[in-house]
């Protein structure tokens, strides 16, 4: 058990013998209860080396997040959803760029949510006829995602960006993607990555750490799974370079939409702990919320121009062998942004960053962990992302109380380079 003493959280924690790790984050007097099982497994995970093998493994965009789809389907014809919606549970899944989650939150009937959520998880449902109809339903989801300027504006920044990495790919997949996917490569993906080995269950709230542990053992080790080899990952080297400076997309929009990004790298160090390699990323976030914030004087700038007209906003994305910074907003001279972006974060790299303006992030960000605390299903969901990335979200509060603005600068040299940016505009049409 851990007590994380600043944060008044306890941690309780148990592996199996079959690799599963099961993680209580103990919430007393909290009358609803949230579960989880998920696998690390998701978007951009389209290359890998099966446990056993030497050759690799290459299976089509978005199968990942089509595999979370159907696995809800059920013999029996009645849909784990329903199944769980039955006992009063609220279920959800969803699919991230390394990460497959399956979640729902509950008062009562905690142990038979339980089990369902774990056999609906373990015992996929695959066929001709199923995944026709789901390649239907995907490509349908596919095509209102080409019809929306907030995804399109994302995917070409993605695509402009990155050459070769992974880091590309539409989760979702493309229609032609989702085409080439079968029963067979569903199952195939299904044996590789939901092995217990590759999962991790989190519950929350007022819930008994024993009863937990022994409910989930007593299901994992009545299917009999075998020891395994982690499942190795395949990452195409990503050269410095961007592949395209600037890609510019005409939309039904009633103004343009902007999205500038910068590729760099930030992977753990040799002998690096996740301690260490989280404190690198808190302080490139640090660092962007203290140049382009909106408590900053080039926001307010920006915006008193009628540079940016809406939906402003930043952040930093991670991955094993790739990583950028992007900032957009709705904005009426998308060259105007882009260039006064690159201005102010060429010029915090280059001359540092103000002391000041990152001490206000690093406390803002104290505040929003705390209020993180406060909601159970958030809490699950931060606790798992950063777990499948080597990461202790609860150690982040210790991290602020040492992060600073040098380290924050010198990372965002990694990012601000030449020839690493690239610039992704939605035109209104005309």
């Amino acid at each position: 058990m851990k007590h994380y003493e600043a944060l008044e959280q306890e941690v309780q924690e148990a592996a199996l013998d079959e690799g599963l790790s099961v993680v209580l984050l103990k919430k007393p007097g909290f009358e609803q209860k949230y579960l989880s099982f998920s696998t690390h497994y998701g978007g951009i995970h389209s290359a890998f080396i099966r446990p056993g093998e030497s050759t690799v493994t290459r299976v089509p965009d978005g199968i990942a997040h089509f595999l979370e789809h159907k696995i809800f389907e059920e013999p029996d014809g009645v849909p784990a959803l329903e199944k769980l919606s039955r006992i009063g549970a609220s279920p959800n899944a969803y699919t991230g760029t390394y990460y497959t989650v399956y979640h729902c939150s509950l008062v009562d009937r905690v142990w038979e949510g339980l089990d369902i959520l774990l056999d609906f998880v373990q015992t996929p449902y695959f066929t001709d006829e199923n995944v026709a109809k789901e390649q239907g339903i995907i490509g349908q989801e596919i095509q209102m995602g080409l019809d929306s300027p907030v995804r399109m504006v994302h995917y070409n920044l993605l695509e402009s960006l990155f050459r070769e990495h992974p880091a590309r790919i539409r989760i979702i997949g493309t229609v032609e993607s989702i085409s080439r996917i079968t029963k067979e490569l569903l199952y195939l993906c299904h044996d590789t990555f939901y092995h217990p080995s590759n999962m991790l269950v989190v519950a929350a709230g007022d819930i008994e750490f024993d009863r937990l542990v022994d409910a989930v053992g007593t299901d994992i080790a009545a299917r009999n799974y075998a020891p395994r080899d982690p499942v190795r990952f395949v990452y195409a080297d990503e050269p410095e370079e961007v592949a395209a400076p600037e890609v510019r997309h005409k939309m039904k929009v009633s103004r343009p939409r902007v999205l500038v990004g910068f590729k760099g790298r930030l992977d753990p160090l040799p002998g690096e702990d996740g301690k260490a390699y989280q404190r690198r990323q808190l302080a490139v976030e640090l660092a962007l919320d203290a140049v382009l914030g909106k408590t900053t004087g080039l926001y307010w700038s920006l915006y008193e121009k009628g540079v940016i007209a809406a939906s402003y906003g930043y952040s930093l994305t991670v991955h094993p062998g790739a990583a950028y910074i992007a900032a957009g907003a709705e904005s009426e001279d998308p060259d105007a942004f882009r260039d006064r972006i690159t201005e102010a974060l060429a010029q915090a790299a280059s001359n540092g960053i103000d002391r000041d303006r990152f001490e206000e992030a690093r406390r803002r960000e104290i505040g929003q962990l705390a209020s993180a605390l406060d909601d159970p299903d958030w809490l699950v969901q931060l606790y798992t992302m950063y777990r499948f990335r080597g990461m202790d979200i609860f150690e982040r509060r210790e991290i602020l109380d040492s992060v600073d603005a040098e380290e924050g600068a010198r990372l965002l040299r990694e990012f601000v380079r030449d020839r690493s940016r690239s610039c992704s505009i939605i035109e209104p049409l005309g």
